[in-house]
């Protein structure tokens, strides 16, 4: 008996669900999205959270890239605000608590060069 205990019960949709199911959601989100001219930039769900993944399209120096990880870094608190206003309007468009998003820079060839979660913890 204890193993049918759970049958008949709806598994709560995660936000990876809902975005599968609406692809607005999807949309919206990528044309919120500021993409400089040098970079591709994607969304993808996973349970609960999300990623924003930019990845440069052509390669830069090492020195080149070093400072736009540190202005990353630096800018960090302006991209907050925003980043977790965004969360908090899709908690309330979905009913989800929780949710979370992570930015990811990746250089041309593929290594990331930086990574945020939001919220801050």
């Amino acid at each position: 008996m204890l193993l049918l205990g759970g049958c008949g019960q709806q598994a709560t949709a995660t936000l990876e669900d809902i975005a599968a199911d609406n692809p607005d959601i999807v949309t919206a989100i990528q044309e919120n999205l500021t993409t400089p001219e040098a970079m591709t930039s994607e969304v993808s769900f996973s349970g609960d959270s999300f990623d924003i993944t930019y990845k440069f399209k052509d390669p830069i120096d090492d020195a080149d890239e070093k400072v736009l990880v540190e202005s990353f870094s630096k800018n960090s608190d302006t991209l907050k605000e925003g980043f977790e206003k965004a969360l908090t309007d899709l908690e309330t468009q979905t009913g989800i608590t929780g949710i979370t998003g992570t930015i990811h820079i990746f250089n041309a060839s593929g290594e990331e060069t930086w990574t945020h979660e939001f919220p801050e913890k």
